[in-house]
């Protein structure tokens, strides 16, 4: 399954038409994306099942994140410089050639991994198993289609999650061992959410009882899963800095949303349409004014690029506390105690 040849051959058959639309369809598997139909869904449709939506897609990405740091397996172009980053359109420098695994089931040569892992951290975004697009196209769609309980996307969802894996194998950026293990991690998020979303857990989520500072078992649950998995995580260098910021400043912002209340749905299609345009402004303004600052700022240390690699996605997963603020205060949103 770590064999470039298959990849060789399908971008041998490639057009520019083809590549732009494969390039279309890996899209939908960006943090941009993904973020954007995260705020459609929370302030423009249901703010409860958005945000089991998107608590979702940040423990499929937390741990698909581990999964790379611990497995450290290499991208098709490290060990074969003829296949193409077409993605990106960078050009292939790799010293290797035709070092793939020589069968099915065989991993990489042994001198291979010794290799990159020795100079991976020199390279842009260079890990490969588990496909974090699979990973995460498969948690959101599916977790729609369960969470909604839609018919159309849970007939959908199959085909986006192929044309997925299939996109990412013919850019080059992906074995096909690496988007089989990102649709496993995806579907085993998506059964244990299934099975959340039955239990009393997910109504205890929406109490705000629940976030209160005492020693209630589903208290200390929460806790532990929203605030001290993903700070040993980053202490132990499980997960990048920006994937940690971005977990925690979204578990920070619901703390602070369910002690006011959280936000009922009703409204108008102006009024949800309104703030899902508050929510995107906030979260587009706050990630380019902080994005200019730290470029400007510049770095000393590996201490300071990994702080700025946390507020970078800290301080614009906060916006969504700061939106539901604004929009209450433009009386787009009433307080709602109730249950999911």
């Amino acid at each position: 399954m770590f064999q470039t040849e298959p990849i060789i051959y399908l971008q041998s058959l490639g057009t520019q038409w083809f590549t732009f639309l494969m390039i279309l369809i890996t899209t939908m598997g960006s943090s941009s994306f993904l973020v954007a139909i995260i705020v459609i869904a929370i302030f423009g449709v249901d703010f409860k099942k958005g945000f089991l939506l998107f608590q979702l897609l940040l423990w499929t990405g937390l741990v698909t994140e581990i999964l790379k740091i611990l497995v450290a397996f290499p991208r098709p172009d490290f060990v074969d410089n003829r296949v193409f980053n077409l993605e990106f359109g960078i050009k292939n420098t790799s010293s290797f050639s035709g070092n793939g695994s020589k069968g099915i089931f065989p991993l990489l040569d042994k001198p291979i991994l010794k290799l990159f892992r020795l100079q991976e951290a020199f390279t842009l975004s260079p890990f490969g198993f588990p496909s974090g697009h699979v990973a995460l196209t498969t948690a959101l769609w599916g977790g729609i289609a369960t969470v909604f309980n839609n018919r159309i996307i849970r007939i959908l969802t199959p085909f986006v999650i192929v044309s997925m894996a299939f996109s990412r194998v013919y850019l080059g950026r992906h074995f096909i061992e690496d988007v089989i293990g990102g649709a496993i991690v995806g579907l085993i998020f998506l059964v244990v959410f299934t099975y959340f979303l039955k239990s009393s857990l997910k109504d205890d989520f929406f109490k705000k009882e629940s976030f209160e500072l005492a020693f209630r078992h589903q208290n200390l649950i929460f806790y532990f899963f929203m605030f001290v998995i993903p700070i040993i995580s980053i202490a132990l260098s499980l997960v990048s800095a920006d994937v940690a910021g971005l977990f925690l400043g979204t578990n920070v912002s619901y703390l602070l949303i369910i002690r006011k209340g959280i936000p009922d749905d009703t409204g108008s299609a102006t009024q949800r349409a309104v703030r899902v345009f508050i929510a995107l402004l906030l979260l587009g303004v706050s990630s380019l004014i902080f994005d200019i600052l730290f470029k400007t700022a510049g770095t000393t240390n590996y201490l300071q690029f990994t702080l700025i690699g946390f507020l970078k996605t800290f301080i614009p997963a906060s916006t969504i506390w700061a939106s539901v603020a604004v929009c209450t205060k433009l009386d787009l949103y009433r307080r709602d105690k109730g249950n999911l």
